[in-house]
């Protein structure tokens, strides 16, 4: 009779451990679950902290670029328009144009020069900078060829088909630099920034 109750008791001291070992098991389950989806949540959390962090560094780095190549690309579409205008009214002799192609080209160079020497160009732009720089180029070609027309003095050979392959092909360049630029700019609600300068 001892021995069946203390089987019996056994017994019920085994479920009793069964049963809280059961539940502490569908306890542990659940703070698992509880814990799990709290880390997802602060994970969620971060990275749209992170993500506004990254667009906020990114529109920043965006208009401080801005801020300095404005400036630049101002002084020279001022100083290429004026020389147009120039070349227009004003041209006298063979000589004052070549004066005048000799001023468009170092305009040009000069616009390069400055160009490439801001730094600090935001990766986002890199498709633009390409644009422009193979814009410049193409530029800078196509008014050395005019130039060496010119300075060579033998007019009666000229042919146009030349120059006019690559300022066809600077004035694509051009749009596609700028196209680039409205298009970051404007993903990044800073078109404004462009209207300001135009």
């Amino acid at each position: 009779m001892i021995k069946l109750k203390s089987e019996i008791i056994i017994f019920i001291a085994l479920i009793s451990i069964a049963a809280l070992l059961a539940g502490y098991n569908v306890f542990s389950v659940e703070m698992q679950k509880i814990e799990t989806s709290r880390q997802i949540e602060e994970r969620q959390r971060f990275e749209r902290e992170m993500l506004e962090e990254l667009k906020s560094r990114e529109t920043r780095e965006l208009a401080e670029y801005y801020q300095k190549y404005r400036p630049i690309k101002a002084e020279f579409v001022g100083k290429v328009a004026e020389l147009s205008e120039e070349a227009q009214d004003k041209i006298v002799n063979v000589w004052h144009l070549k004066e005048l192609t000799t001023a468009r080209l170092e305009a040009v160079v000069e616009y390069r020069e400055k160009l490439t020497g801001i730094g600090d160009l935001p990766e986002l732009l890199d498709t633009f900078y390409n644009y422009e720089l193979e814009f410049i180029e193409s530029d800078i070609e196509a008014i050395s060829i005019v130039l060496s027309y010119y300075k060579s003095e033998s007019y009666s050979t000229y042919d146009d088909t030349e120059i006019k392959k690559l300022y066809k092909n600077k004035n694509l360049l051009f749009l596609k630099a700028e196209e680039e630029l409205q298009r970051v700019y404007g993903k990044y609600n800073l078109g404004y920034l462009l209207e300001e300068s135009s």
